[in-house]
């Protein structure tokens, strides 16, 4: 009889532990840089500029007096169809800012849709099957969104910097707003994206005030959250 309690209680912590093994099984590996689509601040330039795809449908237009740090003559765009990777971007310079004239997600499917200004594409890379990436913007103000997939290929924007700000600082946050909630770029550490906020000052941005991270809960699909005050 003891014996059989044994089996029982060693299958049962078996299953419990591959249970919540499931719960935050993803990890990942790192986040990399790997392109850039917008109109920086008070540039003089005729359309967005658009790098690091590995599909542009836009035309080029040669920024007269214009070149980038290797030397060459600076290209915008003004409408068309990026991919970034496996992340769709579609642009339109004529729209107004408040038009959303910038959207991203998968193929036919824009889940994001974003001013125009400049925003780095950053690809989180992890074993877990999905496909993940990060939207960054930068200026006096920042803009973070991570959208991807869910395992059945679904796009999903799973962060965004708003409704953190919303939700931990009373939106306190803005466009040149003295002491206004700013975050850095996501870093990673084996199971958990890691986002760092200060603050944005005239004089300059605080240290980082505290942290959020995000674990993959593969059962819900989705990231739990842990607010980490310094």
């Amino acid at each position: 009889m003891a014996l059989k309690k044994f089996g029982l209680v060693a299958v049962m912590f078996a299953v419990m532990f591959l249970l919540s093994g499931n719960v935050s099984a993803m990890t990942f590996s790192r986040i990399v840089k790997i392109g850039e689509v917008g109109f920086p601040a008070q540039a003089p330039y005729h359309g967005f500029i658009v790098r690091g795809e590995n599909y542009n449908s836009g035309t080029p237009y040669v920024e007269e007096f214009n070149y980038s740090d290797d030397g060459t003559p600076i290209k915008t765009y003004t409408k068309g169809t990026a991919i970034f990777d496996n992340l769709y971007c579609n642009y339109d310079f004529n729209l107004d800012f408040a038009d959303k004239p910038i959207k991203f997600g998968g193929k036919n499917n824009y889940i994001l849709g974003l001013d125009g200004s400049d925003k780095e594409i950053f690809k989180i890379e992890n074993n877990g099957g999905i496909k993940l990436y990060v939207i960054y913007h930068n200026y006096c103000g920042t803009q973070l969104n991570i959208l991807g997939t869910q395992k059945n290929g679904n796009w999903v924007n799973y962060i965004d910097s708003k409704k953190i700000s919303e939700n931990y600082f009373n939106s306190n946050e803005g466009y040149k707003k003295d002491g206004g909630i700013i975050y850095d770029v996501p870093t990673c550490r084996d199971d958990t994206i890691i986002i760092q906020y200060r603050r944005w000052y005239w004089n300059g941005e605080s240290e980082p005030e505290g942290e959020f991270n995000f674990k993959w809960d593969d059962n819900a699909q989705r990231f739990n959250v842990e607010h980490i005050v310094y």
